[in-house]
Formats: structure tokens, C-alpha cells, sequence
């Protein structure tokens, strides 16, 4: 059984003018669902196992702040070059994210115009 099968909720792709950070930290947003995003970050140390997150956009004045998340996946992906580094990507899970959160997480995902 795939990953897709397992997955409690549909992953949506994330808007290309959306952003993801945990306090002076920028991370890429990759998808979203109503349970967690997938972000992608490059550098030396990966995630604590719980963060705060903000997901904005730099093109609107929209944003959710201060997101409760636990990491639930993560993996360094090497490119196998000396002094590169690393990129990270991982899956964190929303704790007790309420409806008007969830309501306002469909204005992050990537829509065709």
C-alpha cells in the first residue's frame, strides 16, 4: 500500500507565493493538508521534534501564525558534494488545529488562475 492510501487527509500543493518560517527560520512550503504540511529547509541541524510554525504569503496580507506542530517524518537529501549544505525535507503534524484555522488553510494551496 502507497503512501497516498495511508494518508488520512489529501495533500493539496502549496501555493508558490507561500512561505513557511519558525522565527527567523524560512522554510519552503511544499503541500499541505488539514493534518500537516511538508516543508523543505537546507541547513547543518535538523528540526526539534515540536516547533512553532507561521505560514504566510509575500504577496498578500494573509497569514496563520504560531501553528502547534510535532515532525513526524524527515530526511537529509545529500547531493553527495563536499561543503554542500545539506537540504532537508519534512512532514509536521498540526496539534489541535481548530476550524477557523483549517478554513483558512485552503488559501495556501496552489490553484491555477
Amino acid at each position: 500500500m502507497g503512501w497516498e492510501k495511508k494518508r488520512k487527509h489529501p495533500r493539496f500543493r502549496a501555493s508558490e507565493n507561500a512561505l513557511a518560517a519558525s522565527g527567523d527560520d524560512p522554510y519552503t512550503l511544499m503541500d499541505l493538508s488539514s493534518g500537516g504540511v511538508g516543508i523543505r529547509f537546507y541547513g547543518d541541524q535538523p528540526l526539534p521534534s515540536e516547533i512553532h510554525l507561521d505560514l504566510f504569503f509575500l504577496d498578500r496580507e494573509l497569514a496563520l501564525t504560531g501553528l502547534r506542530c510535532r515532525k513526524i517524518f524527515e530526511s537529509r537529501v545529500d547531493k553527495g558534494e563536499a561543503g554542500q549544505v545539506p537540504e532537508w525535507h519534512v512532514g509536521l503534524q498540526f496539534e489541535n488545529p481548530g476550524p477557523e484555522m483549517l478554513k483558512m488553510l485552503k488559501h495556501f494551496r496552489w490553484t491555477e488562475d
